[in-house]
């Protein structure tokens, strides 16, 4: 597609680009909107620098493709109720403390979000990347047999497999990961999707909370999906966002999953905005 709106630079082979030309604290026109929309589709992240927009301006940029969610229990930002305040402390000791996975925003919800907008707000001198791999290409890279074994595969995910291993570890972790399973329990996936509006099969594995596979025992299961939790850490299916304050990054959460590095030593605090999605096949 030729963009005359926007300018587009891809970032990697695999996936990402960043977007020029455009002030995300005014409303789209058509043609923007359309361009921008076109490039998120073909990209699947996108990243936008030296954007100094306000909560409201977030807020509005993310209603202009869908409807926003709130989170069942991350606190929202005070007044906001449609961002979520996303951040670590300033010591390298609670930062790497947590652990983290590849994962896909709300996969242990019936309808994921379509799409996650996330702005760096205070930002570490070095450190603090995110990771995106795009699962397209990591269905697409399978053998034909994986592919057939899989196609007809349900997972599950759960949000808890996380909280055993980091809310359990804190004061209070116990009421945590009790109100998250009631407020959220485990659903169903499919491990091959075909997404809506580009027809391509994907590789649907958030190891931060796939669990199990349906019909297979435990031992078969974690076999597999250990299998699967590595192929998307092949890097030649990734690319790297290297934050600055301001900086905003907006990926497909239907075809991509990601990876927040623990690697930083000062304060990192990121607003991020959900717009609401579809349940698909």
């Amino acid at each position: 597609m030729t963009y005359e709106h926007i300018e587009v630079r891809p970032v990697s082979g695999s996936l990402g680009a960043e977007i020029h030309g455009v002030d995300l604290s005014q409303k789209l026109d058509d043609q923007t909107y359309s361009e921008i929309k076109q490039a998120w589709l073909e990209y699947l992240v996108l990243f936008f620098r030296d954007q100094d927009i306000t909560p409201a301006q977030q807020i509005a940029f993310g209603r202009q493709f869908g409807e926003l969610h709130i989170h069942p229990y991350i606190p929202s930002l005070e007044g906001y109720p449609e961002i979520i305040a996303l951040g670590a402390g300033s010591g390298k000791k609670d930062s790497l403390r947590l652990s983290n996975d590849w994962h896909i925003d709300l996969s242990y919800t019936n309808n994921p979000p379509l799409t996650a907008i996330l702005r760096g707000v205070e930002v570490p001198e070095r450190g603090g990347d995110t990771m995106f791999v795009n699962l397209y290409k990591a269905y697409d890279t399978l053998s034909d047999p994986m592919k057939e074994f899989l196609g007809d595969k349900v997972s599950y995910h759960d949000v808890t497999k996380t909280n055993r291993r980091q809310d359990l570890q804190s004061e209070g972790g116990l009421e945590g990961y009790k109100r998250s399973f009631t407020t959220t329990p485990p659903t169903e996936h499919p491990i091959v999707k075909t997404h809506p509006e580009t027809g391509k099969k994907l590789l649907y594995i958030s190891e931060l909370t796939t669990t199990h596979i349906k019909g297979l025992n435990q031992n078969e299961s974690d076999a597999i999906l250990n299998m699967l939790f590595k192929h998307i850490d092949w890097k030649e299916l990734q690319c790297r966002f290297y934050w600055q304050k301001n900086s905003i990054a907006m990926w497909d959460n239907r075809a991509v999953a990601h990876y927040a590095v623990r690697d930083y030593d000062q304060p990192r605090l990121m607003h991020r905005v959900t717009v609401l999605g579809e349940v698909f096949p």
